[in-house]
């Protein structure tokens, strides 16, 4: 922010996060039109599926899915382009949901608004090359246990949305389990599990890949950083190695630089064969869009793209062809087409009310779906990987592309990624062909605190816990208004002599602290950890934790001091003291996530 059998589990980084059960299908070729049909009889699907034409075959007088049309017919998939392809909602969750998990998807409120077949055949903006995500589906149509990978925000841990067993990861896996029953490896009846990590965006990943890489299995991964990659503070572009020009200190700028940098990495991955890998856009900021008091309309008129990144995200999609799955974008559209009043419903008097509204979407003010959302971000999954597994088996153009076409970075014995757009060769061989992890003193793991705490030479009024909600999220924490809280680290030199410092910035109640090297291990600058900063700087041997953005994530700051291979010398850190002049809150926390060398 996991059995039992038939089980979805989960695990964050690693670790077990408890056991949720649900039943498993009864077949693969059950139809649901009965089933449907009892739901609401000849004319109830109007009722849940929006307009009787929506509801019925076309014809205006509502009805229930076609029996003769079951998922027996065409293996539970379906095609928008074949000639029998069911025209609704409902026959289509006849064709491809699992009897047993039908009923979360087709009840009375089950979605939030009317989900048309229409809408589903918008979510997938970027086709990509297609061997990656048929590898996948081949494991599933043979019967082999698979991994999810879940990178994402607090969107992907249902934040405001019921928590992780109501979020979309969740959901997904159980239609998996449910749909495609596994193996496991003693030869029984096995599951297929998803993960999350504990880093929040593009620039924590790609920075500290260890996250994913100490992983054992990864068959599918979702990018999920539409929004939080628009939380990504800082100047420039702290890990780039030359000079970027004027751009560079634009955040668009530095999230595609960050965004290349982890999809180079993961194209690159094999856990232990190359994973799926598929851009999820699961939501946009609807805050920018609903004016006073929320935003200033001129201010939110100058932002490039409105806080929203996926034209940053289709673009490099496009470049390394890979799959994107969204929802965010015909859902945006269709929220705002009637003017902003109606997209929140505030005029609803004079304007209406318009059904796919933000705020029936959001549960708040930033860009969390609501229970019933993360449900239609479960099916905007199922949608795409329905149709792709529907073109391996009946698509005659599969297996007639051209050789360019392929996927060149699956290639087992020389795989090939294509030419960076923003990182020069240096950043490249650095950060994505070499091991960039180096040695990291890792804060955030709950189950790794015996590995580091034997590199704290002195500790004054530092904590290590989880301060979040859910308690999961741990660093070491020092918070007093008083400042003067020191905490030192032996630290050694690596191959490429830098000093990664990764840290929690947010909006309210977080501080200053200063950071620097020498070989004592006593505090050398107390005075100075005493004396208070009154100007919110991003500026050497200095970690800001203040940030004018309503939300709280991970930043990584290099020190501009270098410690050469081998050297040895003591890394501090200490909170100044609090000064209201430029902060929010009272509060003067901070919050170290962890210490990198390479």
């Amino acid at each position: 922010m996991p059995l039992g059998k038939g089980a979805s589990r989960h695990t964050v980084g690693g670790s077990r996060r408890g056991t949720i059960t649900h039943l498993l299908a009864l077949s693969l070729g059950i139809s649901l039109g009965s089933f449907i049909s009892n739901l609401g009889g000849p004319l109830g699907l109007s009722g849940y599926f929006g307009s009787p034409r929506e509801a019925g075959e076309g014809s205006g007088t509502g009805g229930t899915p076609n029996p003769a049309r079951s998922g027996a017919e065409r293996g539970g998939h379906f095609d928008a382009r074949q000639d029998d392809a069911p025209g609704t909602y409902a026959e289509w969750i006849s064709r491809v949901m699992p009897p047993s998990l039908a009923p979360v998807y087709v009840a009375p409120g089950a979605l939030p608004f009317n989900l048309t077949m229409s809408i589903l055949r918008r979510t997938r903006p970027v086709v990509g090359s297609t061997d990656r995500v048929r590898g996948f589906l081949t494991k599933l149509k043979k019967g082999q246990c698979t991994t999810s990978l879940m990178l994402g925000g607090s969107v992907t841990a249902g934040h405001n949305g019921g928590g992780p067993s109501n979020a979309y990861p969740k959901l997904f896996v159980d239609y998996l389990n449910a749909r495609f029953p596994c193996t496991g490896a003693d030869g029984g009846s096995g599951e297929h599990v998803y993960k999350t990590t504990n880093a929040g965006n593009s620039m924590s990943h790609a920075t500290s890949f260890s996250s994913v890489s100490n992983l054992d299995r990864i068959d599918l991964i979702l990018v999920e950083f539409n929004v939080n990659d628009h939380f990504m503070p800082g100047k420039d572009v702290p890990h780039a190695l030359e000079d970027k020009g004027p751009w560079s200190d634009t955040l668009e700028y530095r999230s595609l630089w960050y965004s290349e940098m982890l999809l180079r990495k993961l194209l690159l991955l094999r856990k232990p064969d190359y994973p799926a890998i598929v851009v999820f856009n699961a939501d946009y900021i609807g805050r920018i869009w609903a004016g006073n008091p929320w935003s200033d309309p001129k201010i939110a008129r100058r932002d490039l793209f409105r806080y929203n990144q996926e034209p940053l995200k289709l673009w490099l999609s496009f470049l390394y062809d890979i799959p994107v799955f969204s929802a965010s974008l015909f859902h945006l559209a269709l929220a705002s087409k009637l003017g902003t009043d109606v997209q929140f419903n505030f005029n609803e008097t004079r304007d209406g009310h318009n059904p796919y509204g933000t705020n029936i979407w959001h549960a708040d003010a930033c860009c969390h779906p609501k229970a019933d959302g993360h449900r239609v971000l479960a099916l905007v999954l199922v949608y795409n990987f329905a149709d792709e597994l529907w073109r391996m088996d009946h698509d005659g153009s599969v297996g007639h592309e051209d050789r360019m076409e392929g996927d060149f970075t699956i290639d087992p014995r020389r795989p090939r990624l294509r030419d960076p757009v923003y990182m020069s060769p240096d950043e490249d061989g650095l950060y994505v062909r070499d091991s960039s992890d180096g040695v990291t003193i890792d804060l955030t793991d709950p189950n790794g605190e015996d590995a580091w705490r034997s590199k704290v030479v002195a500790n004054e009024g530092w904590t290590w816990f989880a301060d979040n909600k859910d308690k999961d999220k741990y660093g070491l924490i020092a918070d007093s208004v008083d400042g003067g809280q020191h905490v030192a680290f032996r630290v050694t030199g690596q191959k490429h002599g830098v000093v990664e410092v990764t840290f929690v910035v947010s909006y309210e109640n977080f501080g200053i602290a200063l950071v620097w090297l020498d070989d004592k291990e006593e505090n050398t600058r107390s005075g100075d950890c005493l004396t208070p900063l009154k100007e919110v700087l991003w500026q050497p041997r200095q970690l800001s934790g203040v940030w004018d953005e309503r939300a709280s994530v991970p930043q990584a700051q290099l020190l501009e001091e270098r410690l050469e291979m081998g050297d040895s010398k003591v890394l501090h850190i200490c909170l100044t003291p609090f000064d209201g002049s430029h902060r929010q809150g009272e509060g003067n926390k901070f919050k170290l996530m962890g210490i990198r060398m390479y």
